[in-house]
């Protein structure tokens, strides 16, 4: 018995190493946790209370409840910059998205030689920075002095047309994003069992019929990661129209500005709550956006 009893509590974790055990974890994560509250959630907490005050940058916020979100909500500058972030977004996406694909398919079914060097140079665009990226399609559409101009012979007004400026950050849009996007497809497809496509086609089927039956069922997941992450980035725009149609040390105009300038706007005013007010907007459009999506995405699932 006393060696039985023995045993018993040799075999037992005292309550201290329990306590390490559940611990130990928690220590590891705790610099992200300490620097998302401070960098993160202690200032999007702070934005939210000054989106329901007055606040110019000094003294006390003065409380004025909703007052800020029916000044945004009634002011026409903002559904009209806000279209054009959607305009962004909805013209680059799926164009981006359909180029991005198959140049995945043709690199993972290794039809295109030299794949090495065929890969790095669809990446090479998301290499340069975003105002680099801008300030090149700034010289190459230049009205007087850029590249297709001097290749045209014409002077066309590419970035200070109302109509022309928002295609210009669209092309620059799907020029900068489709090698990123390319290797995320990429790897969705590698994720995809091979002994699928092969038992497909020793039944007959086509190569277009796999692609269609097989391949793009199989990479639903990743098209709504991409689509949705592209939703909140291009609807987060800010640099690109900014650097493309604006002058030096100027926003761009409100024909090709995106939402983001009026909160820029704003706190160059003074104006805090009304800034923080319009981020929190932007936020719950996104939000609501994803979630239609999400929904959108999940239904044709289940009636598959």
């Amino acid at each position: 018995m006393t060696r039985a009893a023995g045993h018993i509590i040799r075999g037992r974790r005292p309550a201290r190493s329990l306590v390490v055990q559940w611990f130990t974890p928690y220590l590891f994560i705790a610099p992200f946790l300490f620097f998302f509250g401070v960098i993160f959630l202690g200032p999007a907490i702070y934005s939210l209370y000054l989106s329901f005050t007055r606040y110019r940058g000094f003294g006390t916020p003065r409380w004025v409840g909703l007052d800020n979100y029916a000044i945004a909500l009634n002011y026409h500058t903002f559904w009209l910059l806000l279209r054009n972030s959607v305009f962004y977004w909805i013209a680059h996406s799926l164009p981006m998205m359909l180029i991005a694909f198959l140049l995945a398919i043709l690199v993972h079914a290794r039809l295109t030689p030299w794949l090495k060097t065929f890969k790095a140079f669809i990446f090479l665009p998301q290499m340069l920075a975003t105002v680099a990226a801008a300030q090149l399609f700034q010289n190459f559409f230049g009205t007087r002095y850029g590249v297709l101009v001097s290749l045209l012979g014409v002077q066309i007004p590419w970035l200070t047309n109302e109509r022309l400026a928002p295609w210009t950050v669209v092309a620059l849009l799907i020029w900068r994003d489709t090698g990123y996007w390319f290797i995320i497809f990429l790897a969705g497809l590698t994720t995809i069992n091979p002994d699928i496509d092969d038992a497909a086609r020793i039944d007959g089927a086509s190569e277009l019929q796999r692609l269609l039956r097989i391949t793009v069922p199989l990479m639903r997941p990743t098209f709504v990661f991409a689509f949705l992450v592209d939703a909140i980035v291009t609807l987060r725009l800010f640099a690109e129209p900014n650097v493309l149609a604006g002058r030096p040390g100027t926003l761009a105009p409100d024909f090709a500005a995106p939402v983001l300038n009026l909160i820029v706007q704003n706190i160059r005013g003074g104006q805090f709550g009304l800034a923080a007010a319009i981020g929190w907007l932007l936020f719950l459009i996104i939000a609501a956006i994803s979630s239609v999506m999400l929904r959108v995405m999940s239904q044709r699932n289940v009636a598959q």
